[in-house]
């Protein structure tokens, strides 16, 4: 069971890595000037939500998170930050979790300035494995501490 675990893990980390922003200070200059944003929970695996974790919980805590570091959380915002919880988990064995938060922008090609699209330009994840009895706590623990990632980024352009 053990190897199973660690084969998730490494599963969840892989995916995780093929993305290509990150928290370098080219990517944090993307958030310079950053006015508002509005959060976007993506689809939660259904046993997360059976374990408390549901994406409501998670939008309300990460826009107090967000307002408490002075980010303004606007619903209306084009701008959007996004949290992708990935999961794995054998049998009855702790859960296997990869967060991550990444700011979505309207952008347009250079090449193409009727093409129009949004795309990631900062994020930043972590991992976790957790026993259900702890996972909420492990779980909101981890968005709480990828949002005040988020601020310190915003923060160090917008000071």
């Amino acid at each position: 069971m053990y190897r199973r675990t660690l084969l998730s893990l490494a599963l969840l980390v892989f995916s995780a890595a093929t993305y290509g922003a990150g928290d370098a200070s080219l990517d944090r200059g993307t958030l310079r000037g950053l006015k508002a944003l509005s959060v976007i929970i993506d689809t939660l695996d259904p046993q997360l939500e059976k374990e408390g974790l549901t994406p409501d919980l998670l939008q309300r805590q990460l826009e107090a998170r967000l307002g408490h570091g002075g980010v303004t959380v606007d619903k209306s915002a084009v701008e959007f930050l996004g949290l992708r919880i990935s999961s794995a988990r054998v049998k009855k064995g702790p859960y296997s979790l990869c967060l991550t938060i990444g700011l979505y922008q309207p952008v347009t090609l250079s090449r193409d300035k009727n093409l129009k699209t949004a795309t990631q330009t900062w994020e930043v994840g972590t991992l976790l494995i957790a026993q259900p009895k702890v996972l909420m706590q492990s779980s909101t623990a981890a968005v709480d501490e990828l949002a005040d990632r988020f601020v310190n980024a915003w923060r160090s352009v917008n000071p």
